[in-house]
């Protein structure tokens, strides 16, 4: 069989590493797009397969990066990001992630306030501190965000040093908090 014929009996690039007896990947599907090229044939007719599948094309947004990207309408691989960082954080931070305590007071904290220390900005190694001392008390009010070094001064002879941010941290927090 010639090549002409096997294009146009064919509903796809795949289909047409199938009838060449091709492995089905991207190797083979860029030889098949040379063939195609070289040899100017006619593809038309793929489309009209391609969009009339059990699965059409859809568009949808990225809820993470709102990039648009295609998928295929409820096919068991549907996407619901545009990429494996965009799914990682969609799907593994905040309560879609399995290990998720919504009752842990850093999960807690971190879902309400930035992950850094209020007093000096330290975002790489964080704690909480229970602003009443109860630590039961895990309202998103009574979490604060510190270093270890300021967490360790407030429950020290020296949270003087500290204990006035932290006091205005925790009033401007309340004032603006909707939860």
């Amino acid at each position: 069989m010639d090549l002409k014929k096997i294009i146009q009996s064919s509903h796809s690039k795949s289909d047409v590493c199938r009838k060449l007896n091709l492995p089905v990947n991207g190797a083979s599907i860029r030889k098949v797009n040379k063939i195609i090229k070289d040899n100017n044939f006619d593809i038309s007719h793929f489309n009209l397969k391609f969009n009339q599948t059990k699965y059409p094309f859809i568009k949808k947004t990225c809820p993470v990066c709102d990039l648009e990207f295609i998928t295929q309408k409820n096919h068991r691989r549907e996407k619901t990001t545009c990429s494996y960082s965009c799914s990682n954080t969609f799907f593994r931070s905040g309560e879609k992630h399995g290990n998720w305590n919504k009752n842990a007071y850093r999960s807690t904290c971190f879902l309400y306030h930035e992950k850094k220390c209020v007093v000096c900005d330290e975002d790489k190694i964080v704690t909480v501190h229970h602003y009443n001392k109860n630590h039961k008390d895990n309202d998103p009010i009574n979490l604060v965000p510190l270093c270890p070094t300021h967490h360790q001064y407030i429950h020290s002879k020296y949270s003087n040093l500290v204990i006035d941010k932290v006091d205005e941290y925790v009033k401007n927090f309340k004032n603006n908090f909707i939860g």
